[in-house]
């Protein structure tokens, strides 16, 4: 929002905040053209969606599945099932037209007759049929062998699927492709509306897609990542000493040093060892370890790996060094406390011991002499772990 209302900058793109799609007044908004943004693609009438209406709609596993059983067993074609129900029963858009918006006259009678009020999502297997040359055309990364003819949403082990999660649905059934939609890393996996799975990471936000990559492995779009973290991102001075950057600050400094990391070794994985060497110099440089420390959650373990399969060993031993030293401070103060606070600290505790190890495996690696000194402090530590969980 600062970034558009301020800065003027990516006016075209829409931002919308999950937590606030839950309630009426904003879906309002977000159905109205903002800055150079038309509006999302939202298609639902208001009062389908104002204030204490289909706040949650219950997932009925198998009542659509049933059905198709009954009209299969009177006769039925899928050609005659599909002129009935206007397509593909199990398709999105059907979904929520038929069953809970209930704009299908064939689909009312049915439910009257199986004795189910309201709106349901009468199964937990549902797709989305996909237009191929529409993705194509968008751009978005082939993230499989093939282009799948529909789009797999899996709504298993959920009981109920909240407003905010029906919009977002309602904006992939409609935006056919064509307007990309995104998830923010920050954002959490509850939020994800049962998508994740189809997550590819193009920077700090993770594509929609229409194909399963958890499956086909293939989560980063690499090309595209590359290119923003190289050319589009400003990080706006993070390297200058005279900053003050608070904890807020330095969480999302951390955010954005672990996105280099994670592109980092997926370069390794593509062979791309001229451009994860750019690319590592960079964040060494824009966000240096003189104002933001290295530390475990930043990505920093990855950086020290990415500069050893690069052959640079001291980058990647000065790294693991630090990470060894501030991992030996929290185990020596952890230690310090008396028996029944240590004790309340035992995941703390194997945490930065686990960290040690992984220290002294890259440093081991890298062929440091401070390897030895690493593996020491293991066994050190060990036995005061022990000697401090069992007295």
């Amino acid at each position: 929002w600062y970034a558009q209302e301020t800065e003027g900058f990516r006016t075209g793109a829409r931002v919308c905040n999950l937590s606030y799609l839950q309630t009426d007044w904003y879906i309002d908004q977000m159905k109205r053209p903002a800055y150079d943004s038309p509006s999302v693609p939202i298609t639902w009438k208001r009062i389908d969606y104002v204030s204490g209406t289909r706040e949650a709609v219950q997932v009925y596993s198998g009542v659509l599945e049933d059905i198709m059983g009954q009209l299969h067993e009177a006769g039925y074609s899928d050609a005659d099932i599909e002129e009935r129900f206007n397509g593909n029963p199990f398709d999105l858009t059907n979904i929520i037209d038929s069953w809970i918006l209930g704009n299908n006259e064939e689909v009312n009678n049915i439910r009257e007759v199986i004795g189910i009020d309201g709106s349901i999502i009468p199964t937990d297997s549902i797709v989305v049929t996909v237009d191929k040359e529409a993705v194509l055309a968008s751009g978005m990364k082939i993230a499989a062998d093939s282009i799948p003819d529909v789009m797999h949403i899996s709504l298993k082990g959920r009981r109920s699927i909240y407003k905010s999660e029906l919009m977002m649905y309602d904006m992939l059934a409609r935006t056919n492709w064509v307007r990309p939609m995104y998830v923010a890393l920050t954002v959490g996996s509850d939020n994800y509306g049962d998508l994740g799975k189809n997550f590819v990471q193009e920077g700090l936000v993770n594509r929609i897609t229409q194909f399963n990559t958890e499956e086909s492995g293939v989560r980063i779009d690499s090309e595209k990542m590359y290119d923003n973290l190289m050319n589009k991102f400003k990080l706006g001075g993070i390297d200058n000493p005279d900053f003050y950057l608070d904890e807020t600050v330095l969480r999302m400094c951390y955010t954005h040093r672990r996105i280099f990391a994670q592109l980092g070794m997926q370069l390794l994985r593509e062979g791309k060892k001229e451009q994860a060497l750019k690319l590592m110099e960079k964040v060494d440089k824009e966000i240096p370890n003189t104002t933001v420390r290295h530390n475990w959650h930043g990505g920093s373990p990855d950086l020290a790996r990415i500069w050893l399969a690069l052959g640079k060993t001291q980058k990647a031993e000065d790294i693991a060094d630090q990470l060894g030293k501030t991992a030996c401070e929290y185990l020596d103060w952890y230690l310090s406390l008396p028996t029944r606070y240590s004790k309340m600290s035992t995941s703390d505790v194997r945490y930065y011991f686990w960290q040690l190890q992984e220290v002294s495996e890259i440093l081991s690696a890298a062929n440091s002499k401070k390897a030895s000194h690493y593996e020491k402090a293991i066994d050190r530590y060990y036995g005061m772990v022990a000697y401090a969980l069992t007295n």
